[in-house]
């Protein structure tokens, strides 16, 4: 049985990118998760960026979007997004994903105590990210978001600890 890796995350400045560009995933992943540099060059307010570190190297990457109920009717006042989740594609199948969304919710009651719950939409024909998710402990609303730039989505959401 292998240890499982040490996973934290890093909070990143626009003047960070060089930390995180060598972030891939796979070529038919992108349509689902973006990329780092489309990231980065994203001029989108009320976006938080972080690194996802294992053994301290950044290996993943996702945003917290602040305005998700703004942006969304299906989220709700309090609702965190999680956007552009991915894992370089040299480190996947390794657990890092199922470690990182198990230390997400403690990292963002911890980030934004008033955050109630975080909500994503995922791609229905994306079934790994999708099971993944659940594994997670996110919860499918029954919900779909026609607004994916691959097609329809499931909405998922994760309660966050109470203070």
């Amino acid at each position: 049985m292998t240890t499982p890796t040490p996973i934290d995350f890093l909070r990143l400045t626009h003047s960070d990118h060089h930390l995180v560009r060598h972030i891939e995933v796979a070529p038919e992943q992108i349509v689902y998760c973006g990329t780092v540099d489309m990231a980065f060059a994203s001029t989108e307010k009320r976006l938080n960026l972080y690194a996802i570190r294992a053994a301290g190297a950044p290996v993943g990457f996702f945003k917290i979007d602040l305005k998700y109920p703004e942006t969304y009717g299906f989220a709700r006042a309090g609702d965190l997004g999680l956007r552009a989740f991915m894992i370089d594609h040299r480190h996947q199948g390794r657990g890092i994903a199922t470690a990182a969304l198990a230390a997400l919710p403690g990292m963002l009651h911890r980030l934004y105590p008033a955050a109630t719950a975080v909500v994503l939409t995922v791609n229905i024909r994306n079934q790994i990210a999708v099971r993944s998710y659940r594994r997670a402990g996110f919860v499918d609303t029954g919900e779909i978001h026609e607004g994916g730039l691959a097609g329809p989505q499931h909405v998922m959401r994760l309660d966050l600890p109470d203070s």
